[in-house]
């Protein structure tokens, strides 16, 4: 069927680094449920062990009716609260990380975001001209294991600096826009659904990098009429969007209304 858009596929392997990067949220949910379960097991258990020994006091004291014979009483066995509140805190643990990762993986599936960007010309029919990793500008507690699971997710890719990251996208942008022989291109326009400072410093080095095109400022032609007819004076479009945050079906649209209008779609760049 013309139009029908496949299922998304989950990768299993960005679906556990989406959960890992969002270590803190289930440390909380964890060490809160552990400190609940363990709590509620510790005063059930001493409330059960005063009623042993309510019960065995009365077996102590109570004498046997003249004429019948002593019947020997079952022997009673207290539990430990402390043993059986650290079981239930245990419990607690475990149940806090799936409950955590139940609700990650909810929010992974149905959120609609760029969250997977292997096979991306596949899917998105454009290609993916670079890749672009988040600048931490902020300090963190325990930010080093943040930097590990960094490591673990990107690999050999982490020892590129972002800077160099922008020229890499920068040349592939240059050779798809060297690369049509139909039209020249002169004027590209910058467009996308999101923003953000990140965003502007790709807009403004890919200008600086790629001299003899003249790129206009970061736009949203899916928000703005008058943006939209902008597009009519630019012959080759370039979207920058941001892994999850972007919208799947905003970037569809965004390509649709560019390629209705006749006007190149150079590709994207992740960032």
């Amino acid at each position: 069927m013309e139009g029908y858009q496949e299922v998304n596929e989950i990768s299993l392997l960005d679906l556990i680094f989406y959960c890992l990067k969002r270590w803190r949220r289930m440390f909380v949910c964890m060490a809160f449920l552990a400190v609940v379960a363990g709590i509620y097991k510790y005063q059930a258990t001493i409330t059960v062990n005063q009623e042993k020994k309510e019960l065995q006091a009365q077996q102590t004291i109570a004498e046997p009716v003249e004429g019948e014979t002593a019947v020997e009483s079952e022997t009673i066995v207290f539990e430990d609260p402390v043993f059986s509140a650290v079981t239930f805190a245990v419990i607690g643990m475990i149940g806090g990380i799936c409950l955590c990762c139940l609700s990650f993986y909810m929010s992974y599936v149905t959120s609609g975001k760029l969250q997977n960007i292997s096979n991306f010309q596949h899917k998105f029919g454009m290609p993916l001209l670079g890749v672009v990793r988040k600048s931490e500008t902020k300090r963190r507690w325990f930010g080093f294991i943040d930097r590990w699971i960094c490591r673990l997710e990107e690999g050999p890719y982490i020892r590129i600096s972002r800077k160099e990251q922008i020229k890499m996208a920068a040349v592939n942008v240059q050779n798809v826009i060297h690369r049509s022989s139909k039209e020249k291109i002169k004027r590209v326009m910058l467009a996308g659904s999101v923003e953000g400072d990140d965003v502007i410093e790709i807009c403004e080095q890919l200008a600086e990098e790629i001299k003899d095109v003249t790129f206009s400022p970061y736009r949203q032609i899916v928000f703005h009429a008058a943006t939209l007819k902008k597009l009519e004076y630019y012959e080759g479009i370039l979207f920058i969007e941001k892994k999850g945050k972007s919208y799947e079906s905003l970037i569809r649209q965004e390509k649709d209304l560019a390629v209705s209008r006749d006007v190149k779609v150079l590709g994207i760049i992740v960032c």
